[in-house]
């Protein structure tokens, strides 16, 4: 190669290496922002139930208006990620999440919070799929698990964000001030990310396809879904995230206030710890797939750990807080498989389906999420509560079986669908 070229190529290079290091911190914020959204709840729920009088299926009712949100809108996301990129589609969505956010720090009554919760879920739809997106054009196609584990376990600072953090905050201001400021947050980072991302590598030409418009978008995923195998991967996607976010998002708080009578500051630290194993968890399970070889494998060993851990939680009778919190984090650590089942769809399917795959199983997962957490809340809402209105420890126990026994059939389910194990990826 000639000097001149290989000048191009250095310079070609070196401005890839910058606008990943400009790219990188925000796009994680706002990756982190989706997280500490969906978990924030579990901190107040508590405060919440007393302050506007919810029974526990009530409760339960409120966060799952956000991922009721953010699953119908994967359909026009996936539109408007073709149409527009990742870059305008998640940088406009952060305004709108803002203005969920502001709804929520003002609500003052079940309805009115339930809207704002809505709202902030649709803001927060396109942020993983369109990292994800980016993601696959900047990262080489065999270590796209790996990059995706890192980028989720960086938003897992918005779990951590969301546990003590929040706790403090929300004790020394008050957890409505606490959410206006983040909101305002949300704003600025919007048009931070319409500054600074790039959709593509600098020097990446390609040809661009025909945007679809939404009809066009829900006949083609009428292909995916015909696909059985798709359905293996949905089961146990949306049941593993399911389970995890409502155990992380909603019922931890509760849990800890009703069984543990732990203050906003102790459930903080307890959250805080789950949310650190689960961090943890995010980073060791990227490289596992190409580790084994197997990304089917990694994703039913994690769902049957996650399993165990709710059949544990579900006989655990002790009033210990250190045990309790050693099996949370059990949890946190076996939960964090999400990048290798996006990885193993990804491989299921050709380059020309991937989006449509990516789309249905967000569908499904989100989906699977809203259902997950209003099951969860009649199950709880089935055992009286007291005068107090704590819910008793057979609820809790009764909701972790309940889960442990739904992981185990999804693996089951999912172990009927083809492994493609990364070493095809380089193969190919």
């Amino acid at each position: 190669m000639t000097e001149p070229a290989n000048d191009i190529v250095n310079g070609v290079r070196r401005a890839r290496l910058t606008l990943i290091v400009v790219m990188a911190p925000f796009l994680g914020l706002a990756f982190m922002l989706s997280q500490f959204l969906r978990s924030a709840p579990a901190v107040i729920a508590p405060d919440l139930r007393s302050e506007l009088d919810l029974s526990a299926a009530e409760l339960s009712s409120l966060p799952a208006a956000m991922f009721l949100g953010s699953a119908l809108m994967q359909l026009p996301v996936g539109v408007l990620l073709d149409r527009f990129g990742p870059r305008r589609t998640i940088a406009g969505f952060l305004l709108i999440s803002a203005a969920g956010i502001f709804g929520i720090s003002v609500a003052q009554s079940p309805f009115g919070l339930a809207v704002a919760l809505f709202v902030a879920g649709c803001g927060i739809a396109p942020v993983y799929m369109g990292l994800i997106i980016m993601l696959s054009r900047w990262v080489p196609r065999d270590r796209l698990a790996t990059a995706t584990s890192i980028a989720v376990a960086v938003s897992g600072t918005g779990l951590l964000l969301s546990a003590s953090p929040f706790a403090w905050a929300s004790v020394a201001i008050g957890w409505r001030e606490t959410l206006g400021f983040v909101g305002l947050g949300a704003a600025v980072l919007g048009v931070i990310v319409w500054v600074v991302a790039r959709d593509r590598p600098p020097g990446v030409s390609v040809a661009e396809p025909v945007p679809e418009t939404l009809g066009q978008t829900i006949r083609g995923l009428s292909l995916i879904l015909a696909d059985r195998r798709l359905y293996g991967v949905a089961a146990v996607a949306s049941i593993s995230v399911g389970s995890f976010l409502a155990t992380r998002s909603l019922w931890v708080g509760p849990y800890l206030n009703d069984v543990f009578d732990l203050d906003i500051i102790g459930r903080g630290n307890v959250i805080f710890a789950l949310s650190a194993a689960w961090l943890v968890s995010a980073l060791f399970y990227g490289p596992l797939d190409r580790l084994f070889d197997t990304r089917r494998g990694v994703v039913s060993g994690g769902a049957i750990a996650m399993a165990v851990v709710f059949v544990l939680l579900a006989v655990n009778n002790s009033s210990s807080v250190v045990l309790v919190t050693g099996l949370l984090m059990l949890l946190g650590l076996s939960s964090a498989f999400s990048a290798p089942i996006f990885t193993h769809v990804r491989a299921l399917f050709p380059d020309s389906h991937t989006g449509r795959a990516i789309t249905a199983i967000n569908l499904f997962t989100w989906g699977g999420v809203f259902v997950v957490q209003v099951t969860t809340g009649a199950i709880v809402n089935a055992f009286p509560a007291d005068a107090l209105g704590r819910s008793p420890l057979a609820a809790y126990q009764a909701m972790f079986a309940t889960l442990a026994v739904v992981l185990l059939v999804a693996v089951l389910i999912y172990r009927r669908t083809e492994d493609v194990p990364p070493s095809k990826d380089i193969a190919g």
